[in-house]
């Protein structure tokens, strides 16, 4: 299914690169992060894991209403919905 496990000190590696080069141009950041990770990866590591301002946990009642109402509205078109869900990714709507 997936590939192998980040490791601690791959996920500050990560972290340090995007601080100090910011977010986008992923197809840098394995180099210039020194991983053996491919784009695609890092970027959806940063996005669904690492990500600062990610919120945690359970979601609240207007979360899930507006949820409901947009998947009504888009369908399976996780990240559009996450999109309008500050802190939330697509995985987290989605599952």
């Amino acid at each position: 299914m997936g590939g192998v496990a980040w490791t601690e000190e791959e996920d500050h590696l990560l972290k340090k690169c995007i601080q100090q080069y910011g977010e986008g141009k992923w197809h840098r950041v394995p180099l210039l992060a020194g991983l053996n990770r491919c784009r695609k990866s890092c970027r959806l590591r940063w996005l669904n894991y690492l990500r600062p301002n990610i919120k945690r946990g359970n979601f609240a009642e207007e979360e899930v209403e507006m949820i409901i109402k947009l998947h009504k509205l888009l369908g399976n078109r996780w990240s559009l919905i996450a999109g309008r869900l500050p802190g939330r990714t697509a995985n987290d709507v989605k599952n």
